[in-house]
C-alpha cells in the first residue's frame, strides 16, 4: 500500500534515449540511487559511466527500486515493459515498486489496458507525459501532465520536480495522455501555420529572420516557436523531434479522435502533408521542416536541398 510505503529513493529507468537519459543524470545530481534499463547495451554503458546501476530487465528493477519511471516510444514497447515476460508484472506484489511512472506519448487504450492489469496487483500506475525538448530535459523545464491516484503524485512529486518546472495533476484515468496528445496536434498544426505565414510575407520580399523575430514579439508568439526561431531562420532541418515521431504522435491522436466521434480536418490535412514528407525522404528531419514543406517537396528529396546543418 502507497501509506506504508517506503521513501522512494531508490528510482529505477526504463529507455535512456535521447530524453530518458538527460532526466536520469537529474535524478543521480539529485542524489537519488538510479538504476536503468534499455535494451540497448551501449546506452546502458554509457548511463553507467555516468553513475547509473545496470538492470537486466523490467522485473529485476521492479524488485529493486521503490518507484520505476519509463520513457518508451510506443504502445508496443509499454506492452512490453509491464506485461512481458520479463516485464513489471512480473515482479509486482510485496517487496517491489509501489509506484510505476510512463512519462512516455502512447494511446489512451494502451494506457488503459495497462492500468487495469496492474490495479490489482498493488502497483500504483501514474501516466506523467512530458511536453519539451531534450535541452529542456537538460535543464529540468520540461512540463509533465499527470493523471492517475492522487496520493501516488503527491509521493512521487519531489522526484518530478527534479525533472521538469511543471506538474499537473489532471485526473484519475487517461487525462494526462488526451492533454499530451492535444498539445502534439497543436505543436503540429502551429508549425504549418507558421510555414504559410513566413511564405506570405516571402513573396512580399521580407527577411526571414525579421519575420521570425516579428512572430515571436507579437501576440501569436510561443514557446514553441521561440524554440524553434533559429531553425526556422536558417532552415536547420537537423532532428530534435522528427517528421517521423510527429507522424507517430499525430495518427495516434487522430485514431483517438475518429473513435471517439470527432472530426480533426486541419490536423487531418497537416498529417497529410507530414506522410508526403516522409514518403519524399524527410522523415528524419526536424518538425520545423514543415514550415517549408510546400519547398521542400518541390525538391528532388533532401540530398537536393542544400542546408547549412541538414537532416
Amino acid at each position: 500500500m502507497l501509506n506504508e510505503a517506503r521513501h522512494l529513493h531508490r528510482v529505477g529507468w526504463i529507455g535512456v534515449g535521447a530524453m530518458g537519459t538527460p532526466m536520469c543524470l537529474n535524478l543521480l545530481k539529485a542524489g537519488y540511487a538510479v538504476t536503468a534499463f534499455d535494451l540497448n547495451p551501449e546506452k546502458l554503458e554509457r548511463i553507467r559511466g555516468d553513475g547509473a546501476g545496470v538492470a537486466t530487465s523490467p522485473r529485476e528493477l521492479v524488485r529493486e527500486c521503490d518507484v520505476v519511471f519509463s520513457t518508451i516510444f510506443d504502445d508496443q514497447g509499454l506492452r512490453d515493459i509491464v506485461l512481458g515476460p520479463n516485464g513489471l508484472i512480473a515482479a509486482a506484489g510485496p517487496g517491489a515498486a509501489s509506484v510505476y511512472v510512463d512519462m512516455s506519448t502512447v494511446s489512451p487504450a494502451a494506457s488503459a489496458d495497462i492500468a487495469k492489469e496492474l490495479e490489482p496487483r498493488g502497483m500504483a500506475y501514474l501516466r506523467a507525459p512530458v511536453s519539451g525538448t531534450v535541452s529542456l530535459a537538460e535543464s529540468a523545464q520540461l512540463s509533465t501532465f499527470v493523471s492517475g491516484p492522487r496520493e501516488a503524485f503527491d509521493l512521487v512529486r519531489p522526484l518530478l520536480a527534479c525533472l521538469t518546472a511543471r506538474q499537473s495533476h489532471l485526473g484519475t484515468g487517461e487525462e494526462a495522455r488526451v492533454v499530451k496528445l492535444m498539445i502534439n496536434l497543436l505543436v503540429t498544426m502551429s508549425t504549418a501555420a507558421i510555414g504559410e505565414a513566413l511564405a506570405f510575407g516571402q513573396k512580399a520580399g521580407l527577411d526571414r529572420g525579421l519575420m521570425v523575430d516579428a512572430i515571436n514579439e507579437s501576440i501569436v508568439g510561443s514557446p514553441h516557436y521561440r524554440v524553434k526561431a533559429d531553425k526556422l531562420k536558417r532552415r536547420d532541418y537537423s532532428p530534435v523531434g522528427s517528421v517521423a515521431l510527429v507522424i507517430k504522435d499525430v495518427g495516434m491522436a487522430l485514431k483517438v479522435a475518429d473513435e471517439g466521434g470527432s472530426t480533426l480536418p486541419i490536423s487531418q490535412s497537416v498529417y497529410q502533408t507530414l506522410l508526403d514528407m516522409d514518403r519524399r525522404g524527410f522523415g528524419q528531419c526536424d518538425i520545423a521542416a514543415l514550415a517549408d514543406s510546400a519547398d521542400l517537396l518541390a525538391t528532388g528529396g533532401p540530398e537536393a536541398v542544400a542546408r547549412s546543418t541538414p537532416c
